[in-house]
């Protein structure tokens, strides 16, 4: 039986605030990209782009996740400030220009741990206008795991689907990285962009200490 296609785009913050789970976020990440590249049923490719106010970097882009870059403190250096808006429109742009397998599925994952601070090229207006157009016509899965961040307020701010977010703790990175790829697998074998919302329970774990 042939396994279902699947693109995911990491969107990692790499500001300086981060420096206090980034033990956590490197594993957080790898264990991931393990899950992915065990999985029985689903095929899947990946991106990972990192950013700060200093730059915004591929570390690996359209890589198979069973030769998928490890992150290490190597790769991995928090620093300067957050300009989320635009690296969520660099990483929009980036997947736009992916060739897509037949019937493979798309997914955006940006995780955070702060609120923008330093973009110059976008507003929220105007990735809420991205993200809605990728998620309504386009059937992406756009997930966004706020880290001791108000998640609800500002991934609706940019138009995540209100399924979409985990409001988690910096302790539960890798649990949450768990169920973000967990929902991308339920939605890249369904095809039903609502089986990859994150379930109450999901919720509440990743928000609980």
């Amino acid at each position: 039986m042939s396994k279902t296609p699947l693109y995911a785009h990491i969107l990692l913050d790499r500001s300086g605030s981060m420096e206090s789970c980034r033990d956590t976020t490197i594993d957080a990440f790898n264990e991931y990209v393990m899950g992915l590249r065990r999985s029985d049923d689903v095929d899947a490719r990946l991106s990972l782009t990192i950013f700060d106010s200093q730059s915004i970097d591929a570390v690996q882009h359209v890589e198979p996740a069973k030769s998928f870059i490890e992150l290490s403190r190597q790769n991995y250096v928090p620093r300067a400030s957050t300009p989320l808006l635009d690296a969520i429109g660099h990483a929009v742009a980036k997947t736009d220009e992916v060739a897509l397998r037949s019937g493979e599925k798309v997914s955006l994952v940006i995780l955070t741990d702060g609120m923008e601070n330093a973009s110059k090229e976008h507003t929220k207006e105007t990735i809420r206008k991205l993200l809605t157009d990728r998620q309504d016509n386009k059937g992406w899965l756009v997930t966004f795991l706020g880290a001791d961040v108000d998640a609800f307020t500002e991934a609706g701010a940019i138009g995540v689907h209100a399924d979409k977010y985990l409001q988690l703790k910096k302790s539960k990175l890798r649990v949450a990285m768990q169920y973000a790829a967990a929902s991308q697998m339920r939605f890249a074998e369904s095809g039903d962009l609502n089986v990859g919302g994150f379930t109450a329970a999901e919720r509440e774990d990743a928000d609980k200490d």
